[in-house]
């Protein structure tokens, strides 16, 4: 809306465009300049007068006050439309310029007095509080969504103000802080944060995510820590060193290990081998030897979780879980494999992180089978991805179809992910008949010492089905033995 003195536009949306020498806005009154240009396409209302060659910019808040303002008030019908904005003023007297006495102290400096206050911006005629009315009224909805968010800008800038506030005070304390007076030698993880350890424990100071208060921690491999917040540096440094020392000095936990080391676990297998050599039980692997073996392509991969959750701990680590896995399809697309070229499965089950390629293609030479390999590593996009970190680590091979042992060719891997060794043909074939020797036997005992794990890693349940399940496809046990463990898994619920 335009007059002859004075002119009213409402931009719903900035538009910010450059524009050439001679150029003006569209709608603009001639007297604008290039300086005038940024106000004239911010967001808002915008107000200017002619004989003042003057533009003003109201914002959503200012805008709705103004609006609230006409309709409450009736003096604007014979002054005019004073429209004002909050500033601050304040008062600074400027410091004396005559000259003091020798000896004579400074003056006290007064500090600078201040008070907020609406000062009028621009002053426009009676008429055009009818006009303002009517423009803000139909806007109204858009005005109110900008001041809201307007009010939130202004919440977040306070906040960060604060926050950068707290954080230079708390920094400047830390640094100014001596650590040489205290019992443990403190280390500086970074600008906010400082560990000790004592023995087995450690220690931390952290500065806060609300940079309010310093974070504290002890913690011990085994033990329930404890933690605690505080104001003042000096008190959660002090507050650390006495908990870390109580916490070092309970005594240790004995925990079992879930796994036995590789040693252990062929020192019992070999042990069960002499026990169950030539009695019922026992089948030699020489029995197990296939008159004919054939061949499919295999690739293993660890992928990395495409999402996940996460939450902090009271020492200030950062934990994840709900992770959430690629499916096998989506993986083999990623590496540019074709899934319908393949069987793949999740080795511990869907939603997890381990992928089992095998290619339905059975091959009758082991030379064929290698050669396939190598083709299908070499054309996918596995190294690609291990690069990016999409995939934690892969290998490939071979394995024959009648015994499932894997011949592998390749791998790779990050220095602390590397694949476990593989053993060779003649120890997987002991391995496979001493397996199949324990199921027939059916000693639970036994059976935990040849995997190696602890009942807090499996169950005596679930050795049972998994000896159950290993004779009833065995070939070289009695057939009234696959008979019975066939019964008992049809008369068990399995085990998830």
């Amino acid at each position: 809306m335009t007059e002859s003195t004075w002119g009213l536009q409402f931009n719903e949306f900035p538009d910010y465009r450059r524009f050439g020498k001679g150029q003006k806005p569209e709608g603009c009154p001639e007297w604008l300049e290039e300086r005038h240009f940024h106000n004239w396409q911010n967001q808002g209302l915008i107000i200017w007068k002619n004989s003042d060659r003057k533009l003003e910019v109201l914002n959503g808040i200012e805008s709705l006050k103004l609006l609230r303002e006409l309709n409450s008030q009736e003096i604007w019908k014979s002054n005019g439309v004073s429209i004002t904005r909050l500033v601050h003023r304040f008062e600074l007297k400027l410091p004396s310029r005559k000259k003091r006495k020798k000896g004579e102290p400074d003056p006290e400096v007064e500090k600078p007095k201040g008070e907020d206050v609406y000062e009028e911006i621009i002053h426009l005629p009676p008429e055009a509080g009818y006009e303002l009315i009517e423009l803000l009224g139909s806007k109204k909805q858009i005005i109110t969504h900008m001041a809201e968010q307007e009010k939130k800008r202004a919440q977040e800038a306070r906040r960060q103000a604060w926050d950068i506030l707290f954080e230079l005070t708390h920094k400047h304390e830390m640094k100014e802080f001596d650590f040489k007076t205290k019992s443990f030698e403190w280390q500086r993880d970074d600008d906010t944060r400082m560990t000790c350890r004592y023995q087995a424990a450690e220690g931390r100071v952290w500065l806060a995510e609300d940079k309010l208060f310093w974070n504290t921690c002890v913690k011990r491999e085994g033990h329930v820590g404890n933690s605690h917040h505080f104001i003042k540096f000096a008190e959660a440094v002090d507050w650390v060193e006495k908990e870390i020392v109580h916490l070092a000095n309970e005594p240790d936990v004995i925990k079992e290990e879930s796994i036995l080391s590789d040693e252990e676990i062929h020192a019992n297998r070999a042990r069960l081998k002499t026990k169950l050599l030539n009695g019922p039980y026992w089948i030699d692997a020489a029995r197990m030897e296939p008159q004919r073996i054939t061949y499919t392509v295999l690739i293993d991969l660890e992928a990395k979780p495409i999402s996940y959750k996460s939450f902090e701990t009271i020492c200030g680590d950062t934990h994840k879980y709900a992770d959430r896995y690629p499916t096998p399809g989506r993986l083999a697309n990623d590496i540019h494999l074709d899934a319908g070229h393949f069987q793949i499965s999740q080795m511990l089950g869907d939603n997890s992180e381990h992928f089992r390629f095998v290619s339905l293609t059975t091959y009758y030479q082991e030379t064929s089978a290698a050669e396939q390999a190598q083709q299908i590593w070499n054309q996918s996009r596995i190294l690609q991805l291990f690069k990016t970190g999409e995939i934690v680590r892969g290998r490939f091979g071979y394995q024959e179809v009648e015994t499932g042992y894997i011949a592998l060719l390749g791998a790779c891997g990050q220095a602390d992910r590397v694949w476990r060794e593989e053993e060779n043909r003649s120890e997987f074939m002991e391995s496979k008949a001493l397996r199949e020797s324990l199921s027939f036997a059916l000693d639970v005992n036994d059976y935990r010492g040849f995997l190696g794990l602890s009942s807090e890693l499996i169950n005596d349940e679930r050795l049972l089905e998994s000896m159950h399940k290993t004779t009833s496809y065995s070939k070289f046990v009695p057939d009234e033995a696959r008979r019975e463990s066939l019964v008992w898994l049809a008369q068990h619920k399995p085990l998830d």
